[in-house]
């Protein structure tokens, strides 16, 4: 072993790779295994995580895997495989190499629950108002009724929920960027949250990955992703926001199977980007709506199908049409930005 990554947590090192094995049913975002993948990206070499097919991981390692480049294999006998794919290998780095089939499927796997997956980036002046988790707490309460309970730099989180506590710690770090995980227990299980904070020209961007499991339940004025994020761009600077239909197990984990295709449910677009493409907010095709303050509006899309009472594929499908339809009256620009907010 190179002495020089030395870890307890280390099992073996490959060609260009290092490799931590573990049987735990659930993977999570541990403070030794987010040091590890640091250390070994700052190596120059790759981090794999190897793991029995049967363990799940959070949407935070998940996240952390993939914007370090690091890969997720599964033994299965002696043979190796990717997560998310069929390809099964004789080693480790073989299976590193296999291709990621593209999701076409909604159906849900063994265990799995459907979930609402939301996107959002919003805009803060770099003043003391300024309150970080806001935006997190605005999502769970209009979608589940709810608001986080605890939160931390690894997981499990350990920090009993507070704005100003989290604002703060951002604040200390500032201008070194800040990423937090934060829970809270819903009625079908325990939503994620990933806030990621970083110092802008103008102030602070937050950005807020909210996955809840169960879809979102019926609240007052904020029945529906689209209604939660129109909501929000009336008491935030939203940048751009995405919502989506998705599916994982009810502790917000993800197993080694092949992730599902996710169904658009709706989108914001804020003032600033609005600006930018040059939208007449005055002549607007079906589905969407201009919401916000009448000097810095933002646009609502509704991705729900025209027609009433589709289920299954062709709801997706309409749902899919019906963003496409939106992006070509709307111009192409907005597709790409909604490919940027995207879900992880």
């Amino acid at each position: 072993m190179d002495d020089t990554l030395a870890h307890p947590l280390v099992d073996a090192i490959g060609p260009g790779f290092v490799v931590s094995e573990t049987d735990a049913a659930v993977v999570e975002l541990s403070s030794a295994r987010t040091g590890l993948v640091l250390d070994t990206r700052a190596a120059g070499l790759a981090f794999v995580l190897l793991t029995p097919p049967t363990s799940r991981i959070t949407t935070a390692m998940l996240a952390m895997l993939r914007r370090t480049g690091s890969a997720w294999i599964v033994r299965e006998g002696d043979r190796y495989r990717a997560a998310g794919s069929p390809t099964t290998a004789d080693d480790v780095a073989t299976a590193m190499l296999s291709p990621q089939a593209s999701p076409r499927s909604t159906r849900l796997g063994a265990d799995e629950v459907p979930w609402t997956e939301v996107v959002v980036s919003v805009h803060h002046p770099a003043t003391e108002q300024t309150g970080i988790g806001r935006t997190a707490e605005l999502l769970l309460e209009g979608l589940a009724g709810t608001t986080p309970s605890g939160w931390g730099t690894v997981e499990p989180v350990t920090i009993a929920w507070s704005v100003a506590a989290v604002t703060d710690f951002a604040r200390r770090r500032a201008p070194r960027p800040t990423r937090l995980v934060a829970t809270a227990p819903v009625e079908s299980g325990v939503a994620a949250v990933q806030i990621r904070v970083e110092r802008s020209a103008t102030g602070v961007t937050e950005e807020t990955r909210l996955a809840l499991p169960g879809g979102a339940v019926q609240v007052p004025d904020a029945a529906s992703p689209e209604r939660v994020l129109a909501e929000l761009a009336r008491r935030q600077r939203v940048l751009l926001g995405t919502a989506w239909r998705s599916a994982g197990h009810p502790d917000t984990t993800l197993s080694a199977r092949q992730i599902g295709m996710p169904v658009p449910l709706g989108a914001i677009v804020g003032a600033a980007a609005l600006r930018d493409l040059s939208i007449d907010p005055a002549a607007l095709p079906p589905g969407a709506m201009v919401v916000g303050p009448p000097r810095v509006p933002s646009l609502v899309l509704d991705f729900t199908p025209p027609q009433p009472g589709l289920t299954g594929g062709a709801e997706v499908e309409a749902r899919w049409r019906r963003l496409a339809e939106l992006g070509n009256a709307l111009g192409p620009r907005v597709v790409e930005l909604l490919g940027a907010g995207a879900r992880a």
